[in-house]
């Protein structure tokens, strides 16, 4: 790498105000979005969730049936992905940083993809699956520190949220603290939390405060105390394998429920009274996966400023919004949700989005006349997923719900009703489980529709430019919409 190069190398951006990208295909992504970062000179993050997007090389390769199908789901390996968005980076002289995201401590992977079509499932995770879990997701951070540059990581830790902690009674409270704690983590706890008041200003400079009673705390330290303890392990791995300078997020918004104000003032004061650092942190501010915010944008604006005011008290720390593709790609979040979230904000936060540009290869194949390579792609593509699904259902597979059977259900009526919307990219079977066809593999182990829709990028020049203009287009909606461009002053 020459000197010059170096300038371009991947580097943690520090508490900025920015977007994070998933490049879930970069061979096909990141022509476009790098176009639209380097226009809007708008340093980002580039990320891919390591519990889902990405997985080691080791379960990229391995022969179909060996590792869950949602696992590694992009055929995106961690080694791939890093080292394309580092070459990239210098090719188009932009800044960004590398991302781990969303190292998911969870029983499996299918619960965590379930998430994002709105199905949550409570499972308590015994000692031999957490270790499990943290393992494997060791050997992530291992692979990503080996084979290139790493700058951020997001925790998912909320399947240790014992949720069941809301619904005691004050005496079960009490006794099932007594229970958990010793002596001095009661003390701990409550000597510091309870029948205090902590004040908070907001980026509009509006004063709030927040007194937890002793049955509150004692409630916050039964429902998130696991959580922070293996959070803490993750940190504390990274650190003692990383020598070099790194960002720590935490995301608190894989649950049903939004994150309350208090939830997330008891996480961060814990989290950093342990002597640990965090730089973002993502609350669940009501946002749903791959849907337009459709909630009272006042709600949503003073929830976000409240967490936002939270998050700020501890070392200058930002929210970072998740969930953050709408109903469309050409959808943004709906009307009027970036201005209330830079409103809340003082148009400082961390915007994350990544199935959104998948969602859109769909569409832009889809698009393409009868009979063309990419019209049949897209058909082929549609018809794989649906039929895999259609078995899950009938075999009680891992992806099986209520859920899935009410969307396949509605599809079909739909098509009887109407012909005309057959193949329909935006059925909802379809946008929230096509993700699904670029881990199908034959006996062989290639992932066939993955390889061919590179080989359509590559060689299509049509579909090329038209894929190149959409991603860029997608990109600079979210730059120009959350005011990203010229963000990085360093």
């Amino acid at each position: 790498m020459t000197t010059k190069d170096a300038n371009w190398a991947p580097r943690y951006l520090g508490k900025i105000h920015h977007p994070a990208l998933g490049i879930r295909i970069p061979e096909v992504v990141l022509p476009g979005m790098f176009t639209s970062l380097k226009e809007h000179n708008t340093a980002a993050t580039l990320m891919l969730s390591f519990g889902r997007e990405t997985a080691p090389q080791k379960v990229i390769d391995a022969p179909p049936g060996v590792y869950e199908m949602t696992l590694g789901h992009t055929g995106t390996s961690i080694r791939h992905y890093q080292t394309a968005a580092q070459k990239g980076a210098q090719k188009y002289r932009v800044l960004i940083e590398i991302e781990a995201d969303h190292l998911i401590v969870v029983g499996s992977s299918a619960t965590a993809v379930k998430r994002i079509a709105g199905v949550h499932e409570v499972e308590e995770l015994s000692p031999e699956q957490l270790e499990k879990s943290l393992q494997y997701n060791f050997s992530a951070v291992d692979e990503a520190i080996e084979h290139g540059h790493v700058d951020m990581f997001t925790t998912d830790t909320s399947d240790l949220f014992w949720l069941a902690a809301d619904e005691l009674s004050a005496s079960e409270v009490d006794k099932r603290f007594e229970q958990k704690f010793s002596a001095e983590q009661k003390a701990h706890y409550l000597n510091r939390l309870a029948n205090r008041k902590f004040s908070f200003r907001k980026a509009t400079g509006e004063p709030f405060a927040i007194q937890l009673s002793e049955e509150e705390v004692k409630r916050l330290a039964l429902k998130f105390h696991d959580s922070l303890d293996v959070n803490q392990r993750i940190f504390q791995y990274i650190q003692e394998h990383l020598k070099n300078l790194f960002g720590f997020e935490i995301s608190m918004d894989e649950t049903e429920a939004k994150t309350t104000v208090p939830e997330l003032f008891f996480y961060l004061k814990e989290w950093t009274d342990r002597g640990l650092p965090v730089a973002y942190v993502a609350p669940n501010v009501g946002f749903k996966k791959r849907a337009d915010f459709d909630g009272d944008l006042a709600e949503l604006e003073e929830l976000a400023a409240r967490h936002a005011a939270v998050a700020a008290s501890f070392d200058g720390a930002l929210l970072s919004i998740h969930s953050g593709s709408g109903t469309t790609p050409y959808s943004g979040k709906g009307p009027g949700t970036y201005e209330a979230l830079l409103r809340a904000t003082g148009n400082r936060l961390k915007y994350k989005i990544s199935g959104v540009y998948y969602e859109l290869f769909m569409e832009i194949l889809a698009a393409f006349p009868a009979n063309s390579d990419e019209r049949q792609l897209f058909e082929d593509v549609f018809q794989s997923v649906e039929k895999f699904l259609e078995n899950e259902l009938e075999v009680g597979g891992a992806l099986a719900t209520p859920l899935l059977q009410r969307q396949l259900a509605t599809y079909r009526e739909e098509v009887a009703a109407n012909p005309a919307k057959k193949f329909n990219p935006r059925a909802d079977f379809f946008r929230f489980h096509s993700y699904l066809a670029m881990n199908f593999r034959n006996a062989q182990g290639k992932r066939l529709y993955r390889n061919r829709l590179v080989t359509l990028y590559d060689f299509s020049k049509n579909f090329r430019e038209k894929v190149d203009a959409e991603v860029k287009a997608l990109t600079d909606r979210l730059i120009e919409g959350l005011h990203f461009a010229n963000n990085f002053k360093g």
